[in-house]
Parts: C-alpha cells; structure tokens; sequence
C-alpha cells in the first residue's frame, strides 16, 4: 500500500525550502526544490498546499533567474478562491505578486500589494519571511523616493538578518541604505556605509561587485568621475555580476561615465553593448537612460533626449528624470546652449517636487 503524506509534512519542507530562498542560499535552496517536487506526488489532495507550493516555485525563480526578467515567466501562478485561503496563504500571494510587480518596474503598483501583505504579516510566525517582507517593502520605497519609509523598513530588515546571520542580505539591506544617504546628498555618509560593507563581503564575488558598483554611482553622484571609472571597471571584472542584468546597468553607468570625461571611442562601443543589453533584458529605466545618452552624445539629437525624459516620467520614476534633465542641462550649457540647460533644468527642478509623491499606479 502507498504510504500517503499528510499536507503538513509537505508545507514544513516546503518552509525550509522558502528559508533558503530568503538567506539567498542559492545551491541549498536547489536542493530543497528538488526535495519538495518528490514528496509532492505522495501528498494527499490538498489544493492549498499546491497554492503554496506554487507561489514558492515562483520565488525560486526569481532567486535563480538572478532577477532578470527576460528568464521568468511574466505570469503569476493563478491561486484560486483567494478569500477561502488561510491568512498565511494570502499574505504570500499578496507578497509575491507585489514582487513580481517590482521586478516588471511598477513600483507604484506594488504598494497596494505590499500593503494588503502587510496586514496579514502578523499571522507569520517566520523571522526570515518577515525579514524579508521588511527588506522589500524598503526597497519599494526606496525605489519611490520615499526615503524616510524605505530607511524604517530597512533598517528594521537588517537588524532582523543581523540576528539570524543572513549575510548576505543583511549587506543588500547596507547597501540600500547608502543609496539613501547618497541620494539626500550625504555620499561621504554613502562612502563610509559601503566601504564597511566592502570589508564584509570579503569572498563573496557577486556581493563585492555590486558594492563595487555602488562606489561608484556614489562617486558618479559628486561628479568624481576617474574614481566612478575605476569602480566600475572593478564591478565588470567579476564575470558573475557582468553576465546579469544588473552588469549590464553597470556597463551603462560606465560608457557613461566616460562620455562625461569625453572619452568617447570608449564610451560609444561600450554603450552599443550596453544599449542592447538594457533592450535584450526589458529594463524601461535604462532603455530610457540610454535614449538621453546617446541624444546628447551620440547624435546630438534632443528630440532623443527628450523622449527619453518622456519616458522616466511616464513610469514614474521622477529620481531618475531629475538625474537624467540634470545631466542634459550640464551637457548643453558646456555646448553654450543656455536656452536648452534653462529648459532641461526646469524639468529637473520638477521632478525633484514631484518625487516624493506617491501618486497613482503605473502601468
């Protein structure tokens, strides 16, 4: 006779399994997959379990994906009868599906996800999910430009990791927190954080090369730009961050970084690359970023930069416009075109209102 396993033992293995997504445990999180997929057949009938199951598999894609779109499926897995599930089990849809909005950049859409999550968070009874919970939730703020929220949450995050001695996204969550400081115009602040992260991450190829990457946005922001050369450089060095989707913002950042020093042989083959590689993984904000790029260097073009203006603002992504109209007004006033640094300027000054409103969702 075949021994049937109740539902319960299944759902503990399958919490083991999400616990190793969330310490990033990539090669032990692989194992409990493999695990969890063999008992599966031998589970008594249960279609919330199957909910749960499903939801995690798609976690573990995002994991193993390292994030990039192009390598996920865009569609959730379809949970039915929502309001019959157990709260624990809404509250992961409800999480995941807002994760799965802040990887397709709807940042503003994954707040009311994240929000429902949230008042389901109290009946988890897991320290790392809601870790993890707190980790995004910052992030997303972050991402909004709503700075005070996103420190809240993350440093909540850290402390949480720090307890369990998940290293690794303790260190995502220092990083996030530099961003905060050097986006409020306190990069020295920014430089201390990521320099101590740096020392943290001795032997983690892949965590070095983001803070590395940091560095350098950090010294991009106060106009270094031979230091934001030399961190970049360093970030592409390590082949596990120059083969993802976040090398390739990072050979953006640096083709141009050198088109502001005017280095331009370099910039413009790097940026043929990085341009393909921002439209081969589906990231509107670098598609964008590298439309204003290659207007006001390449092509001289500011019908070019400006839909790419256009396009930061119609995600939302005011951040990001005020860095790019900033970046036009001081390019066209070097070329002595003070009606167009006055105009990219405005618009700059714009979106620096703007950004710290949430507004409405984003498509």
């Amino acid at each position: 006779m075949t021994y049937v396993l109740r539902a319960e033992e299944v759902g503990v293995k399958i919490t083991e399994w999400y616990s190793c997504i969330v310490a990033r445990s990539y090669e032990e999180a692989v194992l409990m997959k493999e695990e969890v997929k063999q008992l599966l057949p031998q589970m008594e009938n249960n279609d919330k379990m199957l909910a749960y199951y499903s939801l995690v598999d798609y976690r573990h894609n995002m994991l193993t994906s390292g994030y990039n779109k192009n390598e996920l499926d865009e569609e959730l897995p379809q949970v039915e009868e929502l309001e019959n599930l157990d709260h624990t089990l809404r509250y992961f849809y409800y999480f995941v599906s807002g994760q799965h909005e802040f990887m397709q950049e709807r940042y503003r859409s994954a707040v009311k996800l994240f929000s429902q999550a949230e008042r389901l968070l109290e009946h988890v009874n897991d320290k790392a999910e809601e870790a993890e919970f707190y980790q995004y939730t910052g992030y997303m703020y972050y991402r909004l430009n709503q700075y005070l929220l996103a420190s809240s949450y993350m440093e909540r995050a850290k402390y949480m990791y720090d307890q369990l001695k998940y290293v690794e996204p303790a260190l995502n969550c220092k990083i996030v927190l530099a961003f905060i400081f050097q986006e409020l115009h306190n990069a020295p602040k920014s430089e201390v954080l990521l320099l101590e992260a740096l020392k943290e991450a001795e032997g983690k190829r892949i965590m070095t090369a983001q803070i590395y990457r940091s560095l350098g946005l950090n010294k991009l922001s106060i106009k270094d730009y031979p230091e934001a050369e030399s961190y970049f450089r360093r970030a592409l060095e390590i082949e596990e961050h120059r083969s993802i989707s976040l090398g390739a913002k990072t050979l953006y950042n640096l083709s141009n970084t050198l088109f502001r020093m005017g280095k331009y042989d370099e910039a413009s083959i790097k940026f043929k690359t990085a341009k393909a590689s921002a439209e081969y993984y589906g990231s509107k904000e670098y598609v964008a970023r590298c439309k204003v790029t290659e207007g006001l260097y390449l092509l001289k073009d500011y019908s070019l930069v400006d839909e790419g203006i256009e396009d930061l603002n119609t995600y939302g992504l005011d951040f990001e416009l005020a860095e790019v109209a900033e970046e036009a007004a001081d390019q066209t006033e070097k070329e002595g075109n003070t009606t167009l640094a006055l105009k990219y300027l405005r618009i700059a000054h714009k979106a620096r209102l703007y950004q710290n409103s949430l507004g409405d969702d984003q498509e």
